[in-house]
């Protein structure tokens, strides 16, 4: 992969004037597709985004959202190559993509505000419900049951689905950027309850005792996918991809259908 130095020119600035008063141009950002090779980031969610299965000759490959537009991207330019790096946790994404270890980042991330302010995000590939987490017995599907009680929010979460949530305004919400600290604490009980996305679920279900349910009445989130700022080109292929995807969806095109079209 090629070693890239970006200059980011501030936010809305279009032209700057030097100190004789004449205009400067605004940096050009390299595209990071010049070099032929898509470095990208995925993290197995083990959910509709991203899992890995096994063919029926044993051999492993990953299905899901996001390696099927991947596939699609890789397919219609046939300029690009893709280099898969396969990640633990989100956190690994966000640092590689943070120093250019990788090019685009596909890890079920959702569409944050904080993200918005750092990086591009691409247009929603999917939607993911949110899900309420206790250690109770019954399914309790809304906040209502925990009034005056502190529950767990995680930071996955979009401050507008947040706000959406039925019941919220009657909780006390303790934000959680970690999952396994929050599934410890509401299994210690220093919190009643959690609300977390839909890969965080899979993993709290996987790893504790804990129960979740699908939260009703509350809008889903969407999913994106993350490139460095600046990155234009690379994101109208995403973009494109991620409309080919759909046209496929609703066109009835399976994957090899659209491989022997090629």
């Amino acid at each position: 992969m090629k070693k890239r130095n970006y200059i980011i020119a501030a936010a809305g600035a279009t032209l700057a004037l030097t100190a004789c008063g004449q205009k400067q141009e605004e940096p050009v950002i390299p595209s990071v597709l010049d070099d032929g090779v898509l470095v990208v980031g995925i993290l197995d969610t083990e959910d509709r985004s991203c899992f890995r299965a096994v063919d029926a000759d044993g051999n492993p490959y990953y299905g899901g959202w996001e390696p099927n537009i991947l596939t699609l991207l890789d397919e219609q330019n046939e300029n690009i190559t893709l280099d898969y790096r396969f990640a633990e946790s989100k956190a690994d994404l966000i640092t590689w993509l943070n120093t250019g270890e990788i090019e685009l980042a596909a890890g079920s991330f959702t569409r944050q505000e904080s993200f918005a302010n750092q990086y591009m995000l691409s247009d929603d590939y999917g939607f993911g419900s949110l899900y309420i987490v206790n250690k109770k017995n019954g399914y309790l599907d809304t906040l209502t049951a925990f009034q005056d009680e502190k529950v767990g929010i995680s930071t996955q979460i979009p401050g507008n689905s947040t706000s959406g949530m039925k019941g919220v305004e009657g909780i006390t919400p303790e934000s959680y950027a970690d999952i396994a600290v929050m599934a410890n604490d509401i299994a210690t009980g220093v919190v009643a309850a959690g609300v977390c996305t839909e890969d965080e679920v899979m993993y709290i279900l996987a790893n504790t005792d804990l129960q979740a349910a699908e939260m009703r009445a509350t809008p889903q989130v969407g999913l994106v996918f993350l490139a460095p700022v600046g990155q234009g080109e690379l994101m109208s292929w995403v973009n494109y991809s991620i409309n080919l995807h759909y046209y496929n969806l609703a066109s009835g095109v399976t994957e090899e259908d659209a491989e022997e079209g090629q």
